[in-house]
């Protein structure tokens, strides 16, 4: 039977491409690829080498202990609403050591999937597509996270579950990641290897495939702007998939007047991002924008407490 799966579903296409043929293991752990986080988005997706908020842990799990006691969540609407995506997590620090619990998850749904009236001959104007079917996806992840500081050296890991349901086949999984931050006077490095360890999905087709490691290093610096009670802040961070031999950088500043207004802007690869944040006591919310030439844009809506 022919199928056909429009043009809007472009994203679950390509999903399913990879899950089937040979390129599943290079793009197996796609699905964890889409930004968290209004301030991260905002940023151009930077945040290895500094965080102020939980959603930082997906970017490096060694920043955990830095983070203040706080619960944070997002709404994203991204590639003009075609993909939701949802993130929730929590850090406790005390004293040296902290732990953080995070979920997301990845879903399209009303997908359409459209047969022919006559399946042996090509689409014309008397054999258009009809719908006979809608499907959706999900990828659910699951972070457990623990962190712990040392003088200027702090170094963390989360452990991870997948769950994917790809409306044709199911599958579940488990990997690490892995972070070291290094904070000097007036710089802050960091570095993480996310999937450090190849991660295995295992599919209820009895197929199974692995994630390859990301390497992923920044550099940060806050510098304060004392005269308009600002603090400026600019990080470049540098991607790499094991898999791939091109480098993805990602540019981020964010000017905050007081600790009570944000603006940000940045850039990841060839894509431009802004935000802007608002905090009152404790209190915050954020919101980023991240624009794609072909898929639309990308909205992420933040809200924290600090408790």
């Amino acid at each position: 039977m022919c199928r056909i799966i429009s043009l809007k579903n472009f994203c679950l296409f390509m999903i399913l491409l990879y899950s089937t043929t040979g390129y599943s293991r290079k793009y197996a752990g796609e699905f964890q690829e889409l930004m968290v986080g209004g301030r991260i988005c905002g940023m151009g997706g930077t945040g290895v080498a500094q965080g102020i908020d939980p959603s930082a842990l997906i970017l490096n799990p060694a920043l955990s202990p830095f983070i203040s006691r706080s619960l944070h969540l997002m709404h994203s609407e991204n590639f003009a609403g075609i993909v939701k995506n949802d993130f929730g997590a929590i850090i406790i620090p005390k004293n040296d050591f902290a732990w953080g619990l995070g979920f997301q998850m990845v879903s399209v749904g009303g997908i359409k999937l459209t047969t022919l009236p006559d399946t042996t001959h090509q689409p014309d104007d008397g054999n258009q597509p009809i719908p006979y079917d809608t499907v959706s996806t999900k990828d659910v992840v699951i972070y457990l996270n623990a962190g712990r500081t040392k003088n200027f050296l702090s170094y963390g890991t989360n452990l991870k579950i997948y769950y994917r349901d790809l409306a044709v086949v199911t599958g579940l999984g488990a990997g690490t990641d892995i972070g070291i931050k290094i904070k000097l006077t007036n710089l802050t490095i960091g570095m993480s290897i996310r999937d450090f360890i190849l991660s295995p999905i295992y599919w209820k087709n009895e197929t199974r495939e692995y994630i390859y490691p990301k390497l992923t290093f920044g550099l940060a610096s806050r510098i304060p702007l004392s005269k308009i009670n600002s603090i400026l802040t600019i990080e470049s961070d540098f991607m790499r998939h094991f898999t791939m031999d091109d480098i993805l950088l990602a540019h981020g500043i964010e000017l905050a007047y007081k600790n009570k207004i944000y603006g940000r802007f940045g850039k990841t690869g060839n894509r431009y991002t802004a935000g802007a944040g608002l905090r009152y006591k404790k209190i915050f919310f954020d919101y980023g924008l991240i624009t794609h030439t072909d898929l639309g844009i990308s909205n992420k809506f933040s809200l924290g407490l600090e408790f």
